[in-house]
């Protein structure tokens, strides 16, 4: 048995403002993505998930992977919205192991048993797509340039999200903390880095919109606005005083007012961030937010003093601390 496994990610800052220039900062943190695989002799790959299964025979790839490539076409002309390019979510699995045998020049498609098993809570801005993908590739294929491998991480991504950015492929394959800005990524030195206590995450719920929903929903309100250069200045500032020591209440604080503005913090989360501000912290989502709905997915909270627990949590929102993962994706042993 192979196993591939690939941390998961919060955004620091920057989370819509990449796609239009602006810097991002993202951070691999300890929840994993991992794929295993047993191989046999029967002429399929299938794919157990959620308590399902789903199968495909291997002659049956190539017409999936040119009925997604047509419909993210249809996507970008406008005919199709970025929900229906996908008909269920194993379809995307199943193209990233299309896509590492074409990347690889392999002639034969992997036959056998693909399970995961994930702490990365789905739909949280987490990156678990993107975490989901990266591990298949490796695991299936012969990517050995790490920036050839984020450039097809998000190539079979870009059919869940449409027009998103690089900052999730490039988290969970690189590990660590992540700059990405126009197209340009960088890893940043966390040697001397120390979070420290206080950090956490919250689970909020899964969003009623997607992300690529929300993308598009933003670019319809803000593409040619000036706020984008705002939220340069805030991530700029973050990333100084997270690499120095610096304290950073302040600038979450701007940032989620920012994240306000555009419209993808749901009600209930702008309430719960202002009693995080009350309990002397600050609150912000970490990920594409919500543009319809009561849930927004991840939010980042920094916190002086007690836990997530100290606060009027809903009965189902969930939480953890922030804790940074300096590996990326990689095959494990068993």
């Amino acid at each position: 048995m192979r196993v591939a496994c690939a941390p998961g990610k919060v955004i620091l800052s920057g989370e819509h403002a990449v796609v239009y220039g602006a810097p991002a900062l993202a951070l691999a943190v300890d929840r994993h993505m991992r794929v295993y695989y047993e191989p046999d002799k029967l002429p399929r790959l299938s794919w157990h998930a959620q308590e399902r299964t789903h199968v495909l025979g291997l002659d049956k790839f190539s017409a999936l992977r040119r009925r997604l490539d047509s419909h993210f076409d249809r996507y970008l002309r406008g005919e199709l919205s970025v929900t229906q390019i996908l008909r269920k979510p194993a379809e995307l699995a199943f193209y990233a192991v299309d896509m590492a045998r074409m990347l690889s020049g392999l002639e034969h498609l992997p036959r056998g048993s693909v399970r995961i098993d994930s702490d990365i809570p789905i739909g949280a801005g987490m990156g678990s797509s993107a975490a989901l993908i990266a591990a298949l590739l490796t695991l299936f294929g012969q990517v050995d340039d790490l920036d050839e491998l984020i450039r097809q991480v998000h190539h079979c991504e870009r059919l869940q999200h449409g027009r998103g950015s690089l900052i999730d492929a490039a988290t969970v394959c690189s590990g660590g903390l992540v700059r990405l800005q126009e197209g340009k990524i960088s890893r940043l030195d966390t040697e001397s880095m120390d979070l420290g206590k206080g950090w956490f995450w919250v689970f909020t719920g899964t969003p009623a919109s997607s992300t690529g929903a929300c993308v598009e929903r933003v670019r319809r309100g803000f593409e040619h606005s000036a706020i984008w250069s705002e939220y340069s200045d805030i991530t700029q500032q973050i990333e100084t005083a997270l690499l120095s020591g610096e304290p950073v209440m302040e600038l979450i604080r701007a940032n989620h007012r920012l994240l306000t503005r555009i419209g993808v913090v749901p009600a209930p989360l702008v309430r719960f961030a202002e009693q995080v501000e009350q309990h002397g912290g600050a609150a912000k989502i970490a990920g594409a937010g919500s543009v319809s709905g009561d849930s927004g997915g991840l939010m980042l909270l920094w916190l002086p003093e007690g836990t997530p627990a100290d606060l009027s949590l809903l009965p189902d929102w969930h939480w953890g601390e922030l804790k940074e993962e300096k590996s990326g994706v990689r095959v494990i042993d068993t």
